[in-house]
């Protein structure tokens, strides 16, 4: 079966994938600072729990009215985390339709060089050397080029491949992590996932005595490490598959970040 490749210089080839790229990157970043924008409302015990989150899931503002204090503990927290939750499945819709406009104007995009297509410029290269190269030292120069070069293409092959075979186990793995936070001297505490989704917020009846604002405070404080543990977890799960799949390579900070956002985008959640 032969394989075709749309015509024009590599150069030429070059230039169009940057274009198409620079108008949907420009698309994305007007998306992104729409999502920045994102806020989602929630309420619960008949509004007196108020919740905001943004649209990566953080939450941003808690609210207790002091009426609210009449609950008791066990029924507060249901109250909280019910509220939180609205807040962040309302923040979660609406970047969930921004993410899909995006994704819309990204369609255009040309096809990436993918490794069938370097290897076949690569082969028409060495075929250009070898022909216009003397019967001695240059051919076998050019030949030890090509096969070195094959062989690194071979390398970064296999490294994708164990690199994509991650990915999936690595996904379940990260949505199976849970953080956990506290304040208020342990008397609140907050789990979620690894997306940031609160999945509950615990009231002791000692943390009653405090005033609802402070309370609300406090809740809000035990969230944030709670979303702060669970990140740190992922990023160090990511970190450590990193340095298994590839060993001897240096993976910094950005490495890590550009894995984890490929693999954690607070806006992709699991329902």
């Amino acid at each position: 079966m032969s394989l075709s490749f749309p015509g024009g210089s590599d150069q030429e080839l070059l230039e169009q994938m940057i274009r198409q790229a620079e108008d949907v990157m420009r698309g994305l970043a007007d998306v992104q600072a729409q999502i920045r924008q994102v806020t989602g409302e929630g309420e619960g015990a008949d509004g007196l729990v108020r919740a905001r989150a943004d649209g990566r899931g953080q939450v941003t503002a808690i609210t207790l009215d002091a009426r609210v204090m009449r609950l008791d503990a066990a029924a507060l927290s249901a109250e909280v985390t019910r509220a939180i939750r609205i807040a962040q499945d309302a923040a979660k819709e609406r970047t969930d339709e921004l993410v899909a406009a995006a994704q819309t104007r990204a369609t255009g995009l040309a096809a990436p060089l993918d490794e069938t297509f370097v290897r076949y410029r690569f082969d028409q290269l060495a075929q250009e050397l070898d022909a216009g190269a003397d019967a001695s030292g240059p051919r076998s120069a050019g030949r030890h080029s090509a096969g070195q070069h094959s062989g690194d293409l071979d390398q970064d092959a296999e490294r994708a491949a164990r690199i994509e075979a991650w990915l999936e186990d690595g996904q379940r793995e990260i949505e199976a992590v849970t953080g956990h936070g506290r304040a208020a001297d342990g008397r609140i505490q907050a789990v979620t996932t690894a997306y940031g989704q609160v999945r509950e917020v615990d009231i002791e009846p000692r943390a009653m005595r405090l005033p609802s604002r402070t309370l609300a405070e406090e809740v809000l404080l035990a969230v944030h490490r709670a979303q702060q543990d669970a990140e740190r977890q992922s990023r160090q799960m990511v970190s450590d598959a990193l340095r298994e799949l590839a060993p001897g390579e240096s993976f910094g900070p950005d490495a890590v970040d550009e894995w984890f956002g490929g693999l954690l985008k607070p806006f992709e959640r699991p329902d």
